[in-house]
């Protein structure tokens, strides 16, 4: 009988050495301690009216949103046969083994990064195809999920803080909560997007039959090249793609969860 997952954090290896580094604020239990003081600083953040505010989204990515969608694709691969995560140390709840130095930094400093679980699919059932596709639908389905229960947490509290007149705070926790639905919709549009390196593409190759998906798998060494033109070059020439495809649909399903519209 397979054993379960037990969470315990075993540090990656060198291509994450930047943990190794960092040892004494990253590894159990200063990880949490870590943590607690990083959303505190994010929530501080996000009372402000600024620029301040969208950094402290920023945090809130790297300490939740990321963390969860990269272990929500480890648990999963792990589940369907994989090693390559436990391996790694990524089937644990120390958010900081699932970042990376530069992708954790570019989030910080401009909100666009990335995070990054080993995933080898010739281990994953039922076959490494149909596998890691499913591997690669749970991220993006976690960011769902964490949207959902930001709307389940606001319609539980508001009504409390409105019967104690605690309007203030109201409008704080409605920010918070709103804001972090939003960003894990935009995660969600954004990583189902057919182009390599981001989940859909791999997903789009588990959907196709074998031969389209064997042609699909060749344009893979075009993807950074399509990843750049579609989300740097297309908006300097005047194509808003990345309202298109989304922030108008993240708004739009925002807005419903939290019955704006």
């Amino acid at each position: 009988m397979r054993t379960p997952p037990r969470y315990s954090y075993n540090p990656p290896p060198s291509s994450s050495s930047w943990l190794e580094n960092l040892r004494p604020l990253v590894t159990e239990p200063t990880a949490y301690i870590t943590f607690a003081a990083g959303m505190a600083l994010a929530l501080y953040m996000l009372s402000f009216n600024s620029a301040m505010s969208r950094y402290g989204a920023h945090i809130l990515i790297l300490l939740i949103a990321f963390p969860i969608h990269e272990l929500s694709h480890a648990i999963v691969a792990d589940r369907l046969g994989d090693p390559t995560p436990r391996q790694n140390g990524r089937i644990t709840l120390n958010p900081f083994a699932q970042l990376n130095l530069m992708g954790s930094l570019l989030m910080l400093l401009v909100g666009l990064g990335w995070a990054y679980v080993p995933i080898s699919p010739r281990y994953l059932r039922p076959n490494p195809r149909t596998g890691h596709m499913i591997v690669a639908a749970a991220g993006p389905i976690s960011n769902i999920i964490l949207a959902v229960l930001c709307a389940i947490l606001w319609y539980a509290l508001s009504s409390a803080l409105i019967a104690f007149n605690s309007f203030a705070l109201l409008n704080y926790v409605y920010k918070v909560l709103y804001f972090f639905a939003f960003i894990n919709l935009a995660l969600f549009f954004f990583n189902l997007i057919p182009i390599a390196p981001l989940d859909g593409f791999t997903v789009l190759k588990g959907l196709l039959p074998y031969e389209l998906a064997y042609r699909l798998e060749g344009m893979q060494r075009y993807g950074m090249l399509l990843f750049l033109g579609v989300f740097f070059i297309l908006p300097l020439v005047g194509f808003p793609i990345l309202d298109w495809l989304i922030f108008n649909p993240s708004q739009t399903i925002a807005a419903l969860l939290f019955n704006l519209i």
